[in-house]
């Protein structure tokens, strides 16, 4: 009987800190996650919400709709270059929106840290997109356009991380 009881002490030693080092590694992971996970679950989200703004701001004349009302009040009423700047932070702000309330709390701090980056890059695979499917890209039009989205993204994204910490507490 007494050699079972030492027994049962020494597995629950080596129980007790396996548990301890697997709940660590978890919390961890849940606040410190890789750059490459999140990168890859903002780009889920940008892909999705970025799909259905261009139902109605087309991009670099590229529709699914054809429906062009709304860029040409855009254009008619601020030219060429606000009008890309608007459609770049359409585009990559309302991304940023549903992101920073979709992701966790440490996904959105990992961002928040090296928001430049991640949006700069959404922003470049967004236009490598835009040309794979054949979309018309003028320089000078892109860089008002990528003006507009890494800023309206940055923009979006740092308002409604900070509202959902404020308001929402989570």
């Amino acid at each position: 009987m007494h050699k079972d009881y030492n027994d049962f002490l020494q597995e629950t030693e080596k129980t007790t800190s396996t548990l301890d080092e697997y709940v660590l590694s978890m919390v961890h992971l849940d606040l410190n996650p890789g750059h490459k996970v999140v990168f890859f679950k903002v780009t889920l989200i940008q892909g999705f919400i970025g799909f259905l703004t261009m139902l109605f701001c087309p991009q670099f004349n590229f529709s699914l709709t054809n429906n062009y009302d709304l860029f040409h009040y855009f254009h008619q009423t601020f030219g060429h270059s606000v009008c890309m700047v608007i459609c770049g932070s359409i585009f990559l702000g309302s991304g940023a929106v549903f992101a920073s309330y979709i992701l966790t709390q440490g996904e959105v701090n990992k961002i928040r840290n090296s928001r430049f980056l991640y949006y700069t890059g959404l922003s470049i695979l967004a236009v490598s997109s835009f040309m794979l499917f054949g979309a018309e890209i003028y320089l000078n039009l892109l860089s008002f356009w990528l003006i507009g989205a890494i800023g309206g993204g940055i923009t979006l994204f740092e308002i409604n991380s900070i509202l959902r910490k404020n308001i929402l507490n989570t």
